[in-house]
């Protein structure tokens, strides 16, 4: 018995470090810029996307607003949108996280928008967390536009859940993509365990594939040694989704607590290359030494080059700000690389 309780250790920690190797291995992304967001007094930037000409941002603590960002020399200026909801919001969730989220709610984080969508139209599409549903917004007009929720097929719900998905209260959808044309939808499930789903548009519903919803489910966790000895003071964190973009017929998640993007295939959602950003944020001024996991949250990636955002959940940096920032990196030289969506 102790020879078998020794060899799964030593398989244990096989894992782990082949694991820490996987994550060193993954070439870092260039840094060429770096800004706070000034506007957002609430903070907690959840999304970025380039919608209309505009670069769009959300908070997850604000159900009724977009934020419109304008670059300046030394910051962004962020300026408020506003949109009208439904009068009422339905959920496919079971009550016992419907409860959780409404008393998450309590705090100001009613329908905990984390994730930012656009099509080719400049119809916005907003991923509520404590519903698990997706708000549609038409383009911005002279009043605030009205938004309406899709109609998600259940399955989303009872084929993720059997599958290890929506298991816990604030750990569930966490980014949401949509390809141009609005036919197909993807969603992310944050983490324990952490999934891409994809839905199909058939008139105003949306359904599940014959093949079924979840293109992907997992459960693993990941050491924090790679990103720094006793970083975050844990061993070991979930791998995670934090939000999730389509690009040039991929799949490109932000995975925060491994400080890294991935390129994935669009119809498999399978990984097919990474790129860290883990030197970039993880030193002074932009470290933050009380947060108990990563903080990248919003991730917005084009011909111009790949942006990310932190919620830093309005704590304080070491130098004192407590706004959110925006990294800019440039892409990869070898983005293109491997396989061929």
């Amino acid at each position: 018995m102790l020879h078998a309780g020794l060899r799964l250790l030593g398989v244990c920690a096989l894992a782990l470090s082949s694991v820490a190797n996987a994550f060193e291995r993954a070439p870092e992304l260039k840094l060429e810029a770096a800004l706070p967001v000034d506007g957002m007094p609430r903070g907690n930037l959840s999304g970025l996307q380039h919608c209309n000409g505009q670069m769009l941002t959300l908070s997850d603590r604000e159900d009724t607003s977009l934020f419109v960002l304008q670059r300046g020399e030394h910051a962004y200026k962020a300026s408020v949108e506003r949109f009208t909801l439904p009068a009422e919001s339905p959920s496919m969730l079971p009550v016992k996280l419907l409860a959780g989220a409404w008393l998450r709610g309590l705090s100001g984080q009613a329908l905990d928008f984390e994730g930012l969508a656009c099509d080719g139209e400049g119809n916005r599409y907003l991923v509520s967390e404590s519903q698990l549903g997706v708000l549609r917004l038409p383009p911005p007009g002279d009043t605030p536009v009205q938004g309406s929720w899709l109609n998600l097929d259940p399955a989303v719900y009872t084929e993720g859940e059997a599958r290890g998905l929506w298991q816990q209260v604030n750990a569930l959808a966490e980014g949401v993509a949509i390809d141009a044309q609005a036919n197909t939808l993807w969603l992310a499930a944050e983490r324990q365990g952490r999934g891409l789903v994809k839905l199909q548009r058939q008139g105003d519903q949306w359904v599940c594939p014959l093949a079924g919803c979840v293109l992907l489910a997992e459960r693993r966790f990941l050491p924090t040694e790679p990103f720094g000895p006793g970083i975050l003071n844990r061993e070991v964190m979930p791998v995670d989704f934090s939000d999730l973009a389509y690009w040039k017929g991929w799949l490109w998640s932000l995975e925060r607590n491994a400080h890294q993007v991935c390129r994935r295939n669009a119809l498999s959602g399978q990984r097919e290359r990474c790129w860290s950003f883990a030197q970039s944020v993880l030193v002074e001024p932009y470290f933050y030494p009380d947060a108990p996991f990563g903080l990248a949250e919003a991730l917005l990636i084009s011909e111009e080059g790949i942006v990310i955002g932190l919620d830093n959940n309005n704590r304080l940096r070491p130098d004192g700000d407590a706004r959110p920032w925006l990294f800019h990196f440039a892409l990869p030289a070898d983005w293109q690389e491997g396989v061929t969506p």
